[in-house]
Order: structure tokens, then sequence, then C-alpha cells
């Protein structure tokens, strides 16, 4: 079945669905209704989100989809273990697409392939859920976003940190002023395996389990290799954007979060493969700089060294002129600034008043990451049709951040974004990566 088939099919279905449900005025699950659900990519991700998704009584996963014969089987059995049916398996997403026993699928697929079925899913009638960043280039995450609101679709992204208490009440924080005028936010990952990384690999002959050509899909033809291929594709471009993307979406959709931003004005952006001696081709070590109106966001990446900062190797740090804020999935931890009267001030001018901080110490501990509050969202958004606390356009916004830093560093300059037209200012050869070419069949619908 080719993609342009499948798309002009799938939007007069799609198109007639939505007709109905605005007649009727109803929400496509009944608020008492079971939500049945596809799972697309059963692999290390869409098994963490089935642990997550199978405890709860008001879901059933009735299909699974993977490009790998051994991840759709076991899942499989892991939900007939569960939930005591057994869930169809294909290789091929889109024969799920059209079934009227699927309410919603569930994606978490490789980045490169969070797109498509995302958006043939929509045109389908089909809500989603879909694993974060929501795509692989600027322009994926634009044409989603088109698609969901075109045919009035939920389409929520897996940044649940969004549902985590620990974080909202992080927010809140920054945004309530408690902190001073915040001026300074830093983000950071840090961790060593060097030099060997995760070991060179030749090409190989392609399992007879997976249908390989499928899961390059978008991305260039090129031999199996297995450095390319599961959980290791994320460090390749054709596929994803590296530690970039791959973490620096949570961390700088708080950022954005606690901003009230869309993204940042401009971004520069240095790094390299410094020291890891692998095949990858996305950096492991990586230095980005965002402007904001009065504000500077930097996020740090580096694979050859795992000093924590603060006791953290990955976290989010909120400067004001009262006080910081430190953040992680453990919890949060607010620390009163002092003020000094620097030794030259004092020379030159001698005593001067220093001002008081009241802003008292304070921390708080996690539960979790928000997963469960994160799924519970979504199973209710079905239900009562409300956009989600992670909404396609929000989630959209942080990935942009991650895209535009990983297009600084290919281009060596500092770029001027401007986040209303989503291009950069006078720059057609950065403008140029904010989308990709695309394999025959593979192309995304035009929405």
């Amino acid at each position: 079945m080719s993609t342009e088939r499948f798309s002009r099919r799938g939007f007069v279905g799609a198109s007639a669905g939505v007709a109905a449900v605005l007649a009727s005025g109803r929400s496509a699950v009944g608020a008492n209704e079971k939500v049945r659900l596809a799972i697309i990519g059963a692999g290390s991700r869409g098994n963490q989100l089935l642990d997550t998704f199978l405890p709860r009584t008001d879901i059933d996963f009735v299909a699974v989809a993977d490009v790998d014969d051994r991840h759709a089987g076991e899942t499989a059995e892991k939900i007939k273990g569960s939930k005591g049916n057994s869930p169809v398996t294909t290789r091929d997403y889109r024969e799920l697409l059209d079934r009227k026993d699927i309410d919603a699928v569930v994606i978490a697929t490789p980045d490169h392939w969070h797109a498509l079925p995302a958006i043939q899913a929509v045109m389908a009638g089909k809500d989603v859920y879909v694993e974060k960043p929501v795509g692989h280039n600027v322009a994926e995450g634009r044409a989603m976003i088109n698609a969901a609101r075109k045919f009035d679709k939920v389409m929520a992204v897996g940044t649940q940190q969004r549902s985590s208490e620990n974080f909202q009440k992080a927010v809140e924080t920054v945004r309530s002023g408690k902190l001073g005028k915040v001026f300074w936010i830093q983000t950071w990952n840090f961790e060593n395996i060097s030099p060997v990384g995760m070991v060179r690999a030749a090409d190989s002959p392609t399992p007879p389990y997976v249908d390989y050509d499928r899961w390059l899909g978008a991305a260039p033809k090129r031999p199996f290799n297995l450095n390319r291929f599961h959980l290791l594709f994320r460090w390749f471009s054709d596929y994803a954007g590296g530690m970039m993307s791959d973490w620096g979406v949570h961390l700088n959709d708080v950022a954005l979060w606690a901003l009230d931003a869309k993204g940042p004005q401009a971004v520069t952006s240095t790094g390299g493969i410094v020291t890891t001696d692998d095949d990858r081709d996305t950096p492991d070590t990586l230095q980005v700089v965002y402007d904001f109106p009065g504000c500077t966001l930097t996020y740090s990446m580096r694979k050859g060294n795992g000093l924590k900062f603060n006791g953290h190797d990955y976290g989010i740090l909120f400067c004001g002129t009262e006080g910081s804020l430190m953040l992680d999935r453990s919890g949060h931890e607010i620390t009163p600034d002092k003020v000094i009267l620097p030794y030259g001030i004092k020379l030159v001018k001698g005593d001067q008043p220093i001002r008081k901080i009241d802003l008292q110490p304070s921390s708080f501990k996690a539960k979790d990451d928000g997963g469960p509050a994160h799924i519970a969202d979504f199973i209710s958004c079905l239900k009562t049709r409300k956009r989600p606390v992670a909404d396609i356009e929000i989630a959209h916004r942080s990935t942009n951040t991650c895209h535009l830093g990983n297009i600084a560093y290919k281009v060596g300059r500092k770029l001027n974004w401007d986040a209303e037209t989503e291009t950069f200012k006078n720059d057609a050869e950065a403008n140029v990566l904010l989308a990709r070419e695309y394999r025959l069949g593979y192309e995304l619908p035009k929405i």
C-alpha cells in the first residue's frame, strides 16, 4: 500500500468521522467506556510506557505494530499477561488505522518515525500519544500540529514532567517572582563514556525478523548496522538529534514553561565529537546558548567527563536575584542568595547599604517523574476533548530548541530565530535544515 493511496483514503474517512462527532456533539470515547489503544513501536520506550498504561482498568491494548517481530511478539505477550486479551500484531502500522476497534495510538518509535504515523493516525480519525522529540525536524512538528488541528484530534506528547507535581511547583515558584528576576537558566547532561562510546560496528546482514527498509522509512537507504538500530539510533542525524534532542528536550521544555516563551531570539552552539571513538555523527560535547529577553538559557552536554554539577548529572538550575532553584526528577531545592559589597566598590566608595534577602530555603521530594499523571491526562482528554497538558504545539516549541541547537552547531554561527514564522532571519542555509529530503513512499501528507 503506498503512502499516497493511504493518505487519500484516510483523509476522506477521517473527515467523515470528525463531521459525525461534531454533528452529534459527543466525544469520540464515552465517559464510562474503555479506551482501546494500539501501540506503534514496541521497543524499550514503548514497553516503559506500557508499564504505566497497563495497570489502568479503563484501557485495553488491542494491537501492536513493530518492524521487529520479536518486539511485537514479546509486547503482545506482555499485554496478554496483564489484560488477558491477545492483541493483533503487524509490521505495518497502517493496517491498524482503519480499524473501528481502535480509538487512539501510542507512538514510541525512533524519532524519525514520529511524524508520519501521528499525522496518518489523526487523518484516520484516531487520537495520538507520541513520544518526544515530536519530530526529526521543525517542519515535521509543524505538520503534526496542522494535522491535529485540522482533524480536531488529541495529540499528546511524552514530555511527562509537565504532569509532575515536582516540576509544576518549581515552575510556579519561578513564575511567582520568589527568586527575584530570573536571568540565567542552566540545563545539562554529564556522563563519561570515553573513549570507546558505543564501540564501532561493521555493517551486517539484516536479521530475518526485521523489516529494515521500513525501519529506515524517510531516512537515506543504508546497510543494516547494529549501531544505527535499536536504542543507538539516536546518535545519528539520519534518525535523531543526539543527546540534545533525547534529553535536552525535557530540560529545555521546563525552561520554556517557566519563561512562558515560544522560543529564543537567538542561538549559538559549539562542540563536536572529541572524546568518543565510535561511529556516531552527533556531538559528544556540546554547549548551546539561547538568548531570551532578559534571560540566558544554556544547555551543556559532555560524554567525556561525569563530574556532577551541584551533585546532579542532569538537571535545571534557575538563577534569580533573590535565590536559585535546583531541579531534577528527584525533586527541587530553593537556596536563598546573599548580596555582597565587593572589595573594589567598598575601597572606592566606602561602606554601602546591603540589601537583605528574605527568601527562605526549602526543598521538595518528588514521588515520580510525572508519568502516571501524564497518561491519566491523556486518557481524560480522549473523553473530554480538551487539549492535553503536553499538547503537540507546546512540545513542538520545546523540541524546536533542540533543532535550533543542532542547526547552529552544524552551520557554526549565531542564528537569529523568529518563533512566529519558525524561520531563521536572513539565513537561507540554516533555513534549509528546518526540513529534510524524504525517501519515495515516506513523504509527509500535505495538510
